[in-house]
């Protein structure tokens, strides 16, 4: 009942090699294709968006505006008008309705088997159109960001059971700081990730989470969904409620054409939700974020059927707060709000007071290691290989 699971086993020693150094397959013949309904019902209103459609909208650059300097620059940068165009469609065309009904195909995990070092190859070929501060593949960012956390949270990067003394403190602003509920001031005052969360003693999968973050954005390609931009990329936002200040463009009121705010069941600020019912409960906007996290949960469920059977598994799992970082790290308007406010504290339980640290310090690795200078990819590939064998089977479900 079981033999489907034996196909993630290893073979023997070359299936346990890591594959960096082999010739990059065609990836096209790698893949299982096949097609999902994307159907459902939703809000009774009028729908007059069309799921392929395209922003009309133009930005208009005054050439005597200073150039905005930064990272997540949205108001003057090199690719504003992709930029522009793919947050109109994500704010408009992200619905209940669809989301759910993307949901419902993507957790079948019926797109690929494939391991994880192989799916990073199809990084090479995306490009995040939602992104204002660079164009370079994804998979040289899937490495800066590995190396940014490594240079940050570890003091030697061949001991990753243990962090530095980083305070939680330092991953906020001093407004944001101040801004923060007295309680979870208290929580974070005076402690470190370590510290804050004494339960995990193996750091190890940190890094990989890093390297890993993005790997959703292959919902994008062909055979894995074939996504648009504004399906796979960009800040996500919380569905079936009001849209809330602190989302990216919220002053250009691009929700106001998405049919859900016309939805009466999805007004107010609860809209469909308990009060601090906590992100785990709630409907987020469908993208790569979501993908690999119920691919992460995938893996976890066949290594337990595994573990049950006898049968050998990695010698290392991801924590459930790897899966967490996975699905929200892009909910920007929560860990790292522009401006107007911490977004959605209302809906936030206290366990995602407990994990924002966790965001913010993977979010500064994701933001702050865009740079010109890549990496060394090729002797990057083994360190990370082994990782990635200690972390998962030869091949997971897609």
């Amino acid at each position: 009942e079981r033999g489907w699971l034996k196909s993630f086993l290893p073979q023997g020693p070359e299936e346990l090699r890591l594959r960096s150094c082999r010739p990059r397959p065609n990836l096209a013949m790698s893949v299982v294709v096949t097609t999902a309904s994307i159907g459902g019902q939703g809000c009774d209103e009028d729908r007059t968006q069309q799921e392929g459609a395209v922003s009309p909208v133009a930005v208009m650059e005054d050439p005597k505006k200073p150039k905005t300097v930064g990272f997540r620059n949205y108001e003057d940068s090199e690719f504003q008008d992709r930029v522009h165009r793919t947050y109109y469609n994500i704010q408009t065309l992200q619905t209940v309705e669809s989301v759910t009904a993307k949901l419902s195909s993507y957790r079948q995990l019926d797109k690929a088997v494939m391991s994880v070092d192989h799916m990073m190859q199809f990084l090479d070929t995306i490009i995040d159109e939602s992104d204002p501060d660079n164009d370079l593949p994804q998979s040289y960012h899937a490495y800066q960001t590995a190396e940014s956390v490594l240079s940050r949270y570890f003091l030697d990067r061949h001991d990753l059971q243990k962090l530095s003394r980083v305070p939680l403190e330092t991953f906020f602003s001093s407004k944001e700081w101040a801004s923060l509920p007295a309680q979870a001031q208290r929580m974070y005052q005076g402690r470190t990730l370590s510290s804050h969360l004494p339960h995990i003693t193996d750091w190890s999968w940190f890094p990989l989470v890093g390297l890993i973050h993005d790997l959703g954005k292959v919902c994008m390609e062909e055979g894995f969904g074939s996504m648009p931009q504004w399906s796979g990329v960009g800040d996500t936002f919380v569905l079936g409620c009001d849209f809330d200040p602190s989302n990216i463009f919220s002053e250009k009121s691009f929700y106001a054409m998405n049919p859900d705010s016309k939805c009466r069941a999805f007004q107010g600020k609860y809209g469909m939700y308990k009060p601090n019912c906590g992100f785990n409960q709630v409907l987020m906007s469908f993208g790569h974020d979501e993908y690999l996290a119920l691919v992460l949960e995938g893996h976890a469920s066949d290594v337990q059927q595994l573990k049950d059977a006898g049968e050998p598994v990695p010698c290392k799992t991801l924590p459930p707060e790897a899966i967490y970082m996975v699905r929200f790290h892009s909910f920007y308007p929560w860990h790292t709000p522009r401006g107007g406010g911490r977004g959605y504290t209302h809906l936030a339980s206290e366990e995602d007071w407990r994990l924002l640290p966790l965001l913010k310090a993977l979010q500064k690795s994701d933001l702050y290691s865009k740079t010109k200078d890549l990496p060394p990819i090729e002797e990057l590939e083994a360190f990370y290989g082994g990782l990635i064998h200690d972390h998962f089977l030869p091949k997971l479900r897609w």
